[in-house]
């Protein structure tokens, strides 16, 4: 499998019940398969680099 999406998504809540995930999409060609995980984003990978 390999990764073919990644996205930040949220559910959709205010204030202190809102929450970010940080949302993955694997496909595998040869078994013509897609899994999509979401997962709570971690500070680090919810914000961008000052590069």
């Amino acid at each position: 499998m390999r990764k073919v999406k990644w996205e930040i998504t949220n559910n959709f809540k205010v204030s202190a019940d809102f929450k970010e995930y940080d949302k993955f999409t694997y496909e595998c060609r040869d078994d013509d398969v897609w899994v999509t995980t979401e997962i709570p984003a971690t500070e680090k990978t919810s914000t961008k680099s000052a590069k």
